[in-house]
């Protein structure tokens, strides 16, 4: 589903305690987190998406699953 999604930007262990955990840079929003990854960048590591940790941003993309995969981004308003 493709839309807008706010929220804060994190870096924390996601899958934990299966063959797929790992640290991951998620988007922590009021209806859940999800895992950022984008559009045509690494999906194991992407210096673009590491600089965002801390930020509060709105970001444009199709979520699949618990993966948003971004096509833009910009910062959120309060």
């Amino acid at each position: 589903m493709t839309g807008e999604y706010v929220g804060t930007v994190q870096r924390k262990r996601v899958a934990a305690g299966s063959k797929s955990e790992h640290d991951a840079v998620v988007l922590a929003t009021t209806s859940g987190e999800f895992v950022l990854r984008r559009l045509g960048g690494n999906p194991f590591a992407d210096p673009e998406i590491d600089a965002l940790v801390g930020r509060s941003l709105r970001f444009t993309g199709e979520l699949r699953g618990s993966t948003l995969i971004v096509s833009s981004w910009t910062d959120a308003e309060p």
